[in-house]
């Protein structure tokens, strides 16, 4: 019997050590309190970018009450612009107790910025020439050709089969109407031209992401890998891809005084021709674990020919819409050519 009590008091004694032992092992960081956490608005973005921080107390918000620091060094507040490229290491104190540390990490954009023209536009239409010498000028401009169009044509034997969807959910109301970004009309600075400094503009704006393009062409069919690569978190995004034919001759009628003032064209030569998507031409959801700074999302799609395409000179524009259909990147690649991210 004695030997029994002594089993059972030993047994009790062990569990009071493992117990003992098991809660010391979850302190960490320094003495960090369980309930006080230190969190960040982000953390991966660009050189400059300003970060919010919040410390909350179990379900307490006691931020305007903790002292905040990063790198070692108080900050003012809660806000804070990083400055230099590099991880920088966040932590607070409130009421003498440490929160956990919060890496952020600081880096350059690795992506261009590049726009999209989309020019609703037709063989019939006497004012439509505008736009197609406002694209060869706007190319011709040191950088713009960083400004990518998409011909979509109506009523003439080029017309995209949804074109009428794509001018509806656009506010296209009449022939030529630009649409930049899917943000808004290009405009006109006269009858005869366009307003090249309002695309140009679109350049000078960082984006999050890139894409990068690869295909091949077999039969009567266009394979394509497209990769967007994120350098920060994104949400809501989608891809739209397209094929577009160059090199289409063809009568235009002309009332500017483009091309020498004639009232028909008649060796007019169509470029960037919208003839087969992808994907939904409004975009085809990304994953949403696959939005993620650092990492990179491929899909391979394909599409068929339509009949009568000049097949020597094809072309890929992929690009990526956000939440609101907004375009946030643009890439550009001819068929059977491998474009990386730039």
């Amino acid at each position: 019997m004695k030997t029994a009590n002594f089993l059972k008091m030993f047994a009790l004694f062990l569990a009071i050590g493992i117990t003992s032992c098991t809660s010391e092992s979850t302190d960490e960081d320094g003495g960090n309190n369980a309930g006080l956490t230190l969190s960040a608005s982000k953390t991966r973005v660009y050189d400059f970018s300003l970060i919010t921080f919040t410390v909350m107390n179990g379900n307490t918000d006691v931020t305007s009450s903790a002292v905040i620091s990063v790198d070692g060094a108080p900050i003012s507040g809660n806000s804070f612009n990083v400055s230099g490229v590099g991880t920088k290491t966040a932590t607070a104190v409130f009421n003498g107790e440490n929160t956990n540390s919060l890496n952020i990490d600081v880096i350059n954009p690795s992506f261009s910025t590049k726009a999209l023209i989309e020019d609703y536009t037709g063989a019939w239409c006497g004012w439509c020439p505008r736009i197609s010498q406002g694209i060869i000028d706007l190319h011709n401009t040191p950088g713009g050709e960083d400004v990518i169009a998409v011909a979509v044509h109506n009523g003439d034997s080029m017309e995209f089969p949804l074109e009428a969807q794509m001018r509806s959910q656009f506010g296209v109301n009449g022939f030529p109407t630009g649409i930049l970004n899917r943000n808004g009309e290009w405009n006109s600075a006269s009858a005869h031209a366009m307003n090249l400094t309002q695309p140009m503009s679109l350049l000078n704006s960082v984006k999050p992401l890139g894409l990068a393009i690869n295909s091949s062409m077999s039969g009567n069919s266009v394979s394509a890998t497209i990769k967007v690569g994120f350098d920060l978190d994104t949400e809501n995004m989608k891809l739209v891809a397209m094929l577009l034919e160059n090199g289409k001759v063809a009568a235009q009628t002309n009332y500017t005084n483009n091309w020498g003032g004639v009232s028909t064209i008649s060796n007019f030569e169509h470029n960037d021709i919208l003839r087969a998507a992808f994907t939904d031409v409004f975009g085809d959801a990304i994953p949403a674990d696959q939005q993620v700074g650092g990492s990179e999302y491929s899909v391979t799609l394909s599409a068929n020919i339509p009949a009568g395409t000049n097949t020597t000179d094809m072309d890929i524009v992929a690009f990526v819409v956000d939440g609101s259909g907004k375009v946030v990147n643009v890439q550009h690649a001819e068929v059977g050519a491998n474009v990386d991210f730039d």
